[in-house]
């Protein structure tokens, strides 16, 4: 009896510590676990755009059949400028020659690959995308130059060439483009919309992130160069930001990831849930705050009420399968202690 009582207080406290090491963890340990799980069924979720890695270090794009659309391999500049700033967040911690080349390789790449216009610049993509087919081709992002800006802008701050600098100013004069003749901004009353997808026909789906996203990637040069015009392109996208901001939030702590109210997943949520707070801290303004707060809620209940909620099966497996190691754990070390008391 007083074996059962003790495997039972064990239990209670494998139980209980597995639940507080979810609070901080478990939706890390989550998605690798369902990733895991998904291999070992042998049943994936198709993944329409891989991102591969070149010998050079630069990233391209493998879109797969998706809609009737096959881009197949392409080199994406916004994700381009993804690496390339992550290169330079890891060289500002530590100098590593290899990945100083990979920095320098995708920077290179941005540089080259500028389509220069009579007196701005912007990205051209000439092949089709599958995730809005309404949008034709060629089209181009707001997105994209906003993070090819940040890039551009970090590579100066290493590697101070005036070159960077002019080609940060010269796709900073493509955000007054309006979309209507190739550009992706719409000039709206309410301030200047960034689109994450754009061509001239207008039907694009003002994607939430790629906006502030585009934003942000200004915000970064302005604050390196102070050029007004740079700080104008932040005051009216946040304008606009504000003006919309309503029309992406559920209600219920939950936001939507476009125009067209499609529901961000978690991955999502998370990430514009930072993005407000982000814009909380640049602006100042209460407006991303309450954003902030209200999009964080659910982000910040108890982990085991959130998965159960959900019926988050991935979820409830790492929380048992944690509880029973550490209970196997505890029991071991439990029974090694009483035979060294012995």
């Amino acid at each position: 009896m007083r074996s059962v009582s003790k495997n039972i207080l064990l239990a209670v406290i494998s139980f209980s510590a597995a639940a507080f090491i979810c609070q901080f963890r478990g939706d890390e340990w989550e998605e690798k676990l369902r990733l895991s799980l998904y291999r070992l069924t042998n049943d994936s979720i198709p993944n329409y755009a891989k991102t591969l890695v070149d010998e050079k270090g630069i990233p391209y794009v493998h879109y797969a059949d998706y809609k009737g659309i096959n881009a197949g391999n392409q080199y994406n500049p916004t994700i381009v400028s993804n690496f390339a700033i992550d290169y330079s967040w890891s060289l500002t911690n530590k100098k590593d020659p290899a990945v100083e080349v990979k920095f320098r390789n995708c920077i290179n790449w941005l540089m080259a690959n500028i389509s220069y216009k009579e007196n701005y610049a912007l990205y051209v993509f000439n092949w089709k995308q599958p995730f809005y087919d309404s949008v034709g081709s060629p089209w181009t992002s707001g997105m994209t130059s906003g993070r090819a800006i940040e890039a551009l802008t970090a590579a100066y701050k290493i590697y101070p060439k005036q070159e960077y600098l002019d080609a940060a100013n010269s796709l900073l004069r493509g955000f007054y483009e309006p979309i209507q003749s190739g550009g992706f901004t719409y000039k709206e009353p309410a301030g200047y919309w960034y689109e994450e997808f754009a061509d001239s026909n207008m039907h694009t789906p003002r994607i939430l992130d790629g906006h502030i996203y585009a934003l942000t990637g200004v915000y970064k040069f302005w604050q390196l160069t102070k050029k007004d015009s740079a700080l104008f392109v932040v005051q009216q996208g946040i304008r606009s930001l504000i003006a919309h901001l309503p029309g992406y939030d559920m209600g219920n702590g939950w936001s939507y990831y476009d125009a067209y109210h499609a529901v961000s997943d978690k991955k999502y949520h998370m990430l514009l849930t930072g993005q407000m707070k982000e814009l909380w801290e640049m602006t100042k303004d209460p407006v991303f705050s309450n954003y902030y707060q209200a999009w964080q809620k659910p982000l910040t209940r108890p982990y085991l009420y959130r998965i159960i909620k959900e019926k988050n099966r991935s979820g409830l497996i790492l929380y048992f399968l944690l509880s029973s190691l550490l209970f196997v754990g505890l029991y071991l070390l439990y029974h090694q202690y009483k035979k060294q008391r012995s």
